[in-house]
Formats: C-alpha cells, sequence, structure tokens
C-alpha cells in the first residue's frame, strides 16, 4: 500500500502527557506524533502499533505491507479558558508558539479579551473544564476533544469515532500537515451547519466545501467571496468562531459526510465556542466579544440611487431634480471613480473640477434638491497618481519582504499597471489616510463608499508585528475601520461606509453591500442568501445593489421585484453599470417602484427600532428564519425570505417578467397578516400568484408596527421626521403600546401617536 502525506512534518495530536488545572483553566502538554495518509485506501497512521490505534487487524482484506512513520513526538499545548458562561476558547498549537503569549485581542478582531471564573478537575481518564453552562472534556489518551452543554448534551465532539471498514481513522482529531493545522468535528445525524460569512449558496452549507478568503469575487455566481468570516452555527447547540487572520478551508460534510474539518493556512488553532441552544444567543454573545455595529443616522434608511458611472455634476444634479419631479423620495446620490482626476482603479483624494467643479459648491447645489452626497473610494495608488512617488518615499504602501513596494494582487486591472496598497497598519500611513477624507467631510460629502480591498498581494507585508498569513484577510478590515473612524472622529457622528470587501469584525463598520451581483434571477437569489449567510456571523447592517450589477439586460420586471426586495432590506441601494433609475424602465415600473420606495419611507420608524434593537442584542437587522425560529426544523433551510427586525415576514418574488408570478413560501408557527392586502396567513407552506406590483410582507400577531406619515412633497427622511407616526397594531387591541424610540434617541410619546387596529 502506497501513503500519501503532505510534507515530512505532518503529525497528529494523540496524547495528553502532563497538565495543569490551576488558575481556572486547562494548560495541558500534548504529544503530537508522525503520521501518513493511505492512498488509496483512506486512513491516517501514526508509528504505534496497529492495535494501539484501532486498526480492526483480523479484516481479511487488510494492507499486507502498511509502513509505518517513525515514533518521534513532538510536543503541542492545549489551553482551555472560560470567556463567558456560555463561551470557551481553545487554544491549540506547538509548544512556545506566539499564541500563548498574546491576549484574544492582537489580531484586532476580538475586542474584549477578558476571561471569567470556571472549576478544573482532573481524572484518570480526562480533564475537565466547567463553565456555568457548558464544559469542556479532554481525553488523556488518545487525544479527543469534547463540550458538552448545561443539561450535558454533548452539542460539540472531535471526529475520532469516525473509521473506515478496517478500521483506519478517516479525521483525526487534530493534524498539522504542510503547515496547516486542521480540526476535525464531528457532524451528528441531524446536525446542519450554517454562517462563514457571506456566502452566495444555500443557507445550511451541509455538504460544501468553501474557502475562506477576501476575494474580489467578481460577482456573486463564482464560488468566491467578498466578506468570508470564520463563524459557523450548528443545529447540535453551539456557534465557533476561528480567531484568526489566516485563510481558512471549511469542508462541512463534503469530503467526509460526517465530518466538519477545519484547516487555516496557520499552526495555530484560537478557537472561540459560543454554547447554546438559541442561535440568536450564541450570536449576541460572539458580538460582546468581538464588538458591536453602530446605529447609522436616519438618512441612511432612506433610498440611495447611484450608477457606474454619473460622468459630471450636470447628470446627477439632473437624476436628483427628476427624483423630486417624479415624488420618489431619495437621500443619497452616490458618484463613482469620475471624481477622481486619476481614475479607475487609484484613490488619491485629487478631486476633478472640470467633471465637478468645486466640491463644495457641487454638494450644496445637491443640498438644494434635498440629496446628500456619497463617493467612491479604494484603497489602492495609481503610479500614474502625481502623489504615488511621495507615499512612497514615506514608506506609506505595503511592502514585500525585501522592502519594494508590493503590488496589487487577485483583482484585474485593465492596462496592467501595478499598482500599490496603503498599509493601514503603519500609523503614518492609516493617519495620512485619515486625514484626506476631512476636507471632503468638511465640504459636506455624506459617506463613503469602500470599494475594493480584497487584492492584498501573497508577497505583501505589513508594519504591524502579526504573521504574515493573517494579513490578506485582515486587510479589509484594517481598510474599513480606518475610513470608519475617520468620519466618527470628523464628524462626531455615527460614521457610515459602504464596504464590499470584509472579514471577522467588520460588522463593527457599517455598512456593507453584497457585491457585483447579475441583472438575473439567478443573481438577486444568490444576493439574498449571501446577505442571510453573512448575518450568521456578521451582525450589523447589510445591502445589495438593486437590478444588479452587471450582466444581462435588466427587465423591468426583474427592476421592480428588486425594488421590492430592497425597499425591506436593511439599507436601500440601487446601483448598476447602467441606469437604475425608476423612470428608465418605463411608465408601469416606475410607478410600482415609486409606490415601494414610499413604502419604505413609511416605515423608516420600525426600521429605526430595528436598527437600534439590531446594535443593542448584536442581531442583524435582515435575519434568517432560523434565528427567530430556531426550534422550527423547517425555517433552518429557509433561503429565499427573511425577518426584517422582529416582526416582519419578507417574501421576495424571484421572477424577470412582468407579469403576475407564482411564489411558494413558507411561513413559520402563529398567525400572520400581510402588511398591505390583508392576506391571513397560517403556519406552512403556501402557494400564491402575486401580480407585478404585490410582494408578501407579513405582520406576526401580535406586533405594533410604527410608522410616519409621508406628504406627496417629501424630498428626504429630513422632511418627514417630525410628521406624525401611525401605529399598525395586530391583535393587540387590549394592550399597551411598547415604547417607541424617536429618530433623536429620545422615547416617543405613545399619546401623540395615531393608532390602526388591523382585527383578527
Amino acid at each position: 500500500m502506497s501513503h500519501r502525506t503532505g510534507s515530512s512534518d505532518t503529525v497528529i495530536l494523540r496524547h495528553v502527557k502532563t497538565g495543569s488545572s490551576d488558575g481556572g483553566q486547562l494548560d495541558l502538554s500534548v504529544t503530537a506524533l508522525p503520521a501518513v495518509q493511505l492512498d488509496p485506501m483512506p486512513g491516517w497512521l501514526t508509528g504505534e502499533t496497529l492495535k494501539e490505534q484501532g486498526v480492526e487487524v483480523s479484516m481479511p482484506n487488510l494492507p499486507s505491507s502498511i509502513r509505518l512513520p517513525r515514533l518521534s513526538p513532538s510536543p503541542w499545548r492545549l489551553r482551555v479558558v472560560a470567556h463567558g458562561p456560555r463561551t470557551a476558547r481553545i487554544v491549540l498549537a506547538p509548544e512556545g508558539h506566539r499564541v500563548f503569549t498574546q491576549p484574544p485581542t492582537w489580531l484586532g478582531i476580538v475586542a474584549e479579551g477578558a476571561s471569567t471564573p470556571s472549576s478544573v478537575s482532573e481524572g484518570d481518564r480526562e480533564f475537565r473544564l466547567d463553565g456555568d453552562e457548558f464544559s469542556v472534556s479532554v481525553d488523556r489518551s488518545p487525544f479527543t476533544l469534547k463540550i458538552t452543554d448545561r443539561e450535558g448534551r454533548t452539542v460539540l465532539r472531535t471526529a475520532e469515532r469516525l473509521r473506515q471498514v478496517a478500521g483506519f481513522p478517516m479525521a483525526p482529531p487534530a493534524l498539522l500537515e504542510a503547515g496547516r493545522a486542521t480540526l476535525n468535528l464531528e457532524l451528528a445525524a441531524s446536525e446542519d451547519i450554517l454562517g462563514f460569512g457571506e456566502q452566495f449558496g444555500r443557507l445550511v452549507k451541509n455538504g460544501q466545501k468553501l474557502h475562506l478568503r477576501s476575494e474580489d469575487a467578481l460577482g456573486t455566481g463564482t464560488g468566491m467571496a467578498y466578506k468570508p468570516v470564520p463563524v459557523w452555527h450548528s443545529t447540535a447547540g453551539y456557534a465557533g468562531f476561528l480567531n484568526t487572520g489566516a485563510a481558512v478551508t471549511a469542508d462541512v460534510g463534503h469530503h467526509r459526510p460526517s465530518v466538519l474539518s477545519l484547516s487555516l493556512d496557520d499552526d495555530a488553532l484560537d478557537l472561540f465556542v459560543f454554547v447554546s441552544p438559541d442561535p440568536a444567543q450564541r450570536l449576541a454573545d460572539y458580538t460582546a466579544l468581538t464588538g458591536p455595529s453602530r446605529v447609522p443616522p436616519p438618512w441612511a434608511f432612506g433610498y440611495w440611487m447611484g450608477r457606474c458611472r454619473y460622468h459630471s455634476s450636470t447628470e446627477m444634479l439632473d437624476v436628483a431634480r427628476t427624483m423630486n419631479a417624479h415624488a420618489i423620495p431619495c437621500d443619497v446620490l452616490h458618484l463613482d471613480p469620475d471624481w477622481l482626476v486619476v481614475d479607475r482603479l487609484n484613490t488619491d483624494f485629487i478631486w476633478n473640477e472640470q467633471r465637478f467643479g468645486r466640491r463644495k459648491d457641487f454638494v450644496a447645489r445637491l443640498a438644494a434638491e434635498g440629496k446628500r452626497l456619497s463617493v467612491w473610494e479604494l484603497p489602492y495608488v495609481d503610479p500614474a497618481s502625481p502623489i504615488y512617488a511621495d507615499l512612497e518615499e514615506r514608506g506609506f504602501f505595503v511592502k514585500k519582504d525585501d522592502g519594494a513596494t508590493a503590488h496589487l494582487g487577485g483583482t484585474p486591472t485593465p492596462d496592467g499597471r501595478p499598482r500599490a496598497l496603503i498599509d493601514f497598519s503603519n500609523p503614518e500611513a492609516r493617519a495620512w489616510w485619515k486625514e484626506q477624507h476631512r476636507a471632503f467631510l468638511d465640504d459636506g460629502v455624506a459617506v463613503f463608499k469602500t470599494d475594493f480591498g480584497e487584492g492584498f498581494p501573497a508577497e505583501g507585508v505589513l508594519a504591524e508585528d502579526t504573521p504574515p498569513t493573517h494579513h490578506h484577510n485582515l486587510y479589509p478590515l484594517r481598510y474599513n475601520s480606518a475610513t470608519s473612524e475617520a468620519i466618527a472622529e470628523i464628524t462626531g457622528r455615527a460614521p457610515l461606509v459602504w464596504g464590499r470587501s470584509g472579514w471577522a469584525g467588520s460588522h463593527r463598520y457599517p455598512g456593507q453591500w453584497g457585491g457585483d451581483a447579475e441583472s438575473t434571477v439567478a443573481g438577486m437569489q444568490a444576493t439574498l442568501r449571501g446577505g442571510l449567510s453573512y448575518g450568521m456571523g456578521a451582525p450589523g447592517f447589510w445591502s445589495h445593489d438593486i437590478g444588479g450589477f452587471f450582466g444581462p439586460e435588466l427587465t423591468d420586471g426583474l427592476y421592480v421585484r428588486w425594488t421590492q426586495f430592497g425597499a425591506f432590506s436593511p439599507l436601500m441601494r440601487a446601483h448598476g453599470l447602467r441606469p437604475r433609475e425608476p423612470w428608465a424602465f418605463g411608465p408601469e415600473a416606475l410607478k410600482i417602484a415609486r409606490m415601494w420606495i414610499r413604502r419604505r419611507y413609511e416605515l423608516l420608524p420600525y426600521l429605526w427600532q430595528s436598527a437600534v434593537e439590531s446594535v443593542r442584542e448584536g442581531l442583524p437587522m435582515m435575519r434568517p428564519l432560523h434565528l427567530a425560529f430556531p426550534d422550527d426544523p423547517v425555517a433552518v433551510g429557509i433561503d429565499s425570505e427573511f425577518m426584517l427586525g422582529r416582526d416582519l415576514l419578507v417574501v421576495p418574488v424571484f421572477d424577470d417578467s412582468s407579469g403576475p408570478a407564482t411564489r411558494t413560501f413558507y411561513v413559520p408557527a402563529g398567525e400572520w397578516t400581510d402588511f398591505f392586502t390583508g392576506a391571513r396567513y397560517t403556519s406552512g407552506h403556501h402557494t400564491r400568484t402575486f401580480p407585478l406590483d404585490t410582494m408578501p410582507v407579513l405582520v406576526r400577531e401580535g406586533a405594533a408596527i410604527p410608522t410616519v406619515r409621508v406628504p406627496e412633497t417629501a424630498r428626504n427622511t429630513d422632511e418627514i421626521l417630525d410628521q406624525p407616526w401611525v401605529v399598525h397594531r395586530f391583535g393587540r387591541r387590549d394592550e399597551p403600546l411598547p415604547p417607541f424610540l424617536g429618530f433623536d434617541g429620545v422615547i416617543a410619546n405613545a399619546g401623540t401617536i395615531e393608532i390602526v387596529d388591523h382585527d383578527a
């Protein structure tokens, strides 16, 4: 039999040699042994006897020539600490690894790293740490790891039990191969896995193999991801978070049907496990560890309009005036790279006065039409820029090992020019970048679209003192945080960016959008899946390009259906390579799109309550049904509809025709009422046909939905914030209204709110 190994240093962790259970934590010495992977028969072996490894030596088809590797142990270390009543931190790495001397916050992902008291014990067969609501058990020999909840139920266990017919282990609990650490976990019979960031495939990840590396995904159907996050949820009752910037491969029962295999481009595993049967509680605990998002200003929840590209101030002012003429409220107009003198993949902050005039005057003219300005940027500088040489001389660019300037990787450049990247880990470069925003903000620019950021090259090295394997995925986090902090520090208000790239912790810097979706039904469907998946590990404010960014000519019907979906997303922006203004799609589409945009403005008080709740509770505004109904076995796999906040069930219609469309959808437990038609629904699957101007938006029985009156002449949120509120009550006539938070942060006076009762 042949043997296949990744390198000569492949080892499997086999035995806990010694350990300390003092100080409320487990600190154990683990022996790792050289190992080989068999070929073609699946399985792993160390140099121990076959009996010691549990191989069934009586099998008649046992290979006759098995060459065992040498027995030369190497020392590893395992540390287990409690980080809250439901949270365990498990660090596993070679003895002497730097991770053991660093606080959990060292990579900038974890925001709060304090451990909490726990009890530890040592027995003949195992070591054990008991937190308030979980226990971690580590078997001495062979090495295994198991986590149970407070009821004694196993929620996570390593995969040592999984073997092929001759008894060869197929998924050793932990191993190191070619410098990559791997943790193999056993998937229970009915266990589903969700998460891993903005993934555009099915919400339940079982059967998928995902490569978590921030990429310019070039769409939503390429298999790549702009914002992967090494966070996942298991229906067995836990969530996991790998505290790393290294690329991670998550094989969720793809290669081995009952194994969740997690491999990363690093030799250390730093794993946080959040134990709770409630995914919302697990997500809240993760958010408490990594830091909350912030509520954007009220105007951010209005309608945004963009195009790639508007070429002049005249063109953008015409769009603003046409919006007003059609009575379509709109808060933000977005300007892509044409504002730069050296545009394309370059940001040097040199404003193009030839196209847009003086920036302050242009912003003022937009404001006179009731619109704010969003400005595009990216963290790359082109050598054609007049400031390139100065920035390079000052050491502000990402470098290579030899000190030379590193060049943009991954993202194609049309002319092949070797663009450089700002090093945000260099304090002077970061300060320079932040300061460049001051004049824009002083002139009234409202928000920056932090585009790209996924192009950190393989040979790139940051100035900060972290291992290079972490740099690629940490770069989007550093980039978005720098711009977000600049806005907060210069304006004193809640910052807002519109980011494409991301990693764990990116939710702290709202908001994000789903990248360059194709203008097809498949693109719309993938976009929603990406947003729902992202929300499971990045609980903040996510959105998408209404109509998709590129592709076949967008149909009138799909534009309307996507606008309906966008009107009930956390943030709402239309954007694409070609026009996305409602009047570009004919009079019927204009009429229907205007109706749904105005409906969004009417729901601003509800959106505001949901946004505040999202930040307070560490939950996304757009929620998979599984977050709201964790005990519903059907809800876990639903990724074609979502909850917006606590009480609205939104059912997008995926269709590109202008006629009625038939939609089958699922309604969770309870009684539900369509907010706009009054149609009643009970739990179960329903099939209905919806004309182009309708989309199911269902309200949970017992809910109170605050709305605001929107005058026909209202141009933006500023012009409706002081309008009367109307609360729609559904089946709670005898109950007092809950307290509602006004846009000024003060509890709204229920005595001045009109109430409309919707009878059951």
